[in-house]
């Protein structure tokens, strides 16, 4: 403890909480099998962008993929490139690594505006240890770097309202930020973003903070960023793109609750306890300091930056608990001044906001059981380090922020370094890796699948296997040449053909479970 303190004071804090993120990264990073479904749908889009040359248009097998712009699949191709592994998903996940790691970097930048050294250690190390932040950093998908976006742009704002304005080339970085945000995830980040300015030129009762940004010339530089590629997809989709980003995807999640993810308001709230964990804990006790400091500047800018978002997203229809995570550097910031002003009086909350890691460990332990499969040792060391965590998070609650900094990492460090590699060695979960390793005992044939249609299935085989109806399987055993079929049920649905094996296991996209035999015809 005393050698870390030694470095934040020294000024090291940034280095030190970047080395923590990265630390709770590693833990299943390589091992985890792609994941179904968001993580694969992005990953086989940018590996057939990679393979395709065109960098335009976004495929996934031979459909369009127009719910989401093209940063990010720009991004992840271009990963699988310099690392040269396009047929590996940790090479698609190392930009969401990337991306975890410049918002904690821009979290501490920020908290460093209003905050003392530790403090923003804390700050850093709250958002790093937090479970959704280490969940998304192990997927390839486009919320770590939109995050990492959300950061870089609340920092320029927090900058811009302290010292009355933004140099020439940081107030354009904020513009070119705003774009990279556009083309990563369409308008959440400038939404995000925006709902700050807004509130600050509310607060100040002008519009000094906007004006003090050069809006004119920036919004000439974010059309010349963000303009070209919707200018091009709308020509190469002859429209498409719109229709199913704004239309099929967004509009429809501000109607109703799509693909079932439907939950009321206030479920994001219940949430916050598990997802922000380990920094939920002071957070639990940290709210009389928040409110007895409303009119501090940091926590002004920590309200602003937090609240009018939150309350969009639970008053959405369509909730998924990772939507909210662009908050997640506010609440970092709030705790962190609510633990430097000392104002961490009553700790019975915090007790409280401990259990839920170990009812996270008691689900995962119940699912393993429902699927038949014993969980190794390493889960029940790491629950046991999980509980001692709790412990030591409330010993150092009251010994400053650099303390608690480090037991916040440990327990992060404990619940990820248990979660993962579990999940990784649960064969059962992941169907596709065993379906896949019998296509590829016979590479001439043709694949295809009945009963089971995740993405996953088609990163492992390249976009070599095609998800049909039983019936129409079946239909197509008359063809020439030589095919391999899964379907449902053990029996053999024609004469002639030779029993591959049979896969068992769970549908992570649906819940359902998985019973299927495969068969060659020859």
């Amino acid at each position: 403890m005393d050698w870390i303190a030694h470095q934040v004071a020294k000024g090291r804090g940034l280095g030190l909480a970047l080395l923590v993120m990265l630390t709770l990264a590693l833990p299943g990073f390589f091992s985890l099998p792609p994941v179904d479904r968001d993580e694969v749908l992005f990953s086989q889009a940018s590996r057939q962008m990679l393979a395709s040359g065109d960098w335009v248009d976004i495929r996934f097998g031979e459909a369009p993929r127009y719910k989401k712009p093209v940063g990010i699949y720009w991004m992840q191709a271009a990963a699988a490139a310099v690392t040269g592994q396009p047929d590996q998903i940790w090479s698609y996940r190392l930009i969401s690594v990337l991306g975890a790691l410049l918002a904690v970097g821009f979290t501490h930048a920020t908290a460093r505006l209003y905050l003392g050294r530790e403090a923003a250690f804390l700050a850093a190390v709250a958002l790093a240890a937090s479970l959704m932040l280490g969940a998304e950093a192990h997927l390839a998908k486009t919320d770590a770097m939109l995050l990492a976006s959300v950061a870089m742009g609340q920092y320029l704002l927090a900058r811009s309202g302290r010292d009355r304005g933004l140099p020439w080339g940081f107030a354009m970085g904020f513009w070119a930020v705003l774009a990279a945000s556009t083309l990563i995830k369409g308008p959440i980040g400038p939404m995000v973003i925006g709902l700050t300015l807004a509130g600050q030129c509310l607060v100040s009762r002008s519009f000094a903070p906007l004006v003090q940004l050069r809006p004119v010339p920036g919004l000439l530089l974010f059309g010349a960023l963000a303009a070209p590629w919707f200018v091009a997809i709308s020509v190469v989709s002859d429209g498409a793109f719109w229709g199913a980003s704004l239309g099929a995807d967004m509009f429809e999640k501000m109607a109703s609750a799509q693909e079932k993810h439907g939950a009321p308001p206030g479920s994001y709230l219940a949430a916050i306890w598990l997802t922000f964990w380990p920094a939920a804990m002071p957070l639990a006790a940290s709210l009389p300091a928040i409110w007895a400091g409303r009119r501090d500047a940091v926590v002004q800018f920590g309200l602003l930056s937090l609240l009018p978002t939150w309350l969009i997203f639970e008053a959405l229809p369509t909730k998924l608990v990772h939507y909210t995570l662009p908050t997640y550097p506010a609440l970092a910031l709030l705790v962190a001044y609510a633990v430097q002003s000392g104002s961490m009086r009553r700790l019975w909350p915090m007790g409280l906001a401990g259990i839920f890691p170990l009812v996270l460990l008691a689900a995962l332990f119940w699912q393993a059981g429902q699927l038949g499969v014993a969980l190794p040792t390493t889960f029940w060391i790491g629950t046991l380090a999980v509980s001692l965590s709790l412990g030591l998070i409330l010993w150092a609650a009251r010994r400053g922020p650099v303390r608690l900094a480090a037991a916040l990492a440990a327990g992060a460090l404990a619940l990820n370094a248990t979660i993962y590699p579990t999940l990784a060695g649960i064969d059962a979960l992941w169907p596709a890796r065993p379906l896949a390793a019998i296509a590829a005992s016979h590479p001439t044939c043709s694949f295809r699948v009945a009963g089971y249609a995740e993405p996953s299935l088609m990163f492992f085989t390249d976009a070599h296997v095609q998800f049909q109806p039983k019936e129409r399987i079946i239909a197509a055993l008359s063809d020439p040449g030589c095919q391999v079929i899964a379907l449902a049920g053990q029996d053999a649905p024609a004469a002639g053909l030779l029993a591959l094996g049979a896969v068992k296991g769970l549908d992570l996209g649906t819940g359902r479970r998985v019973d299927l035999s495969v068969w060659l015809k020859p």
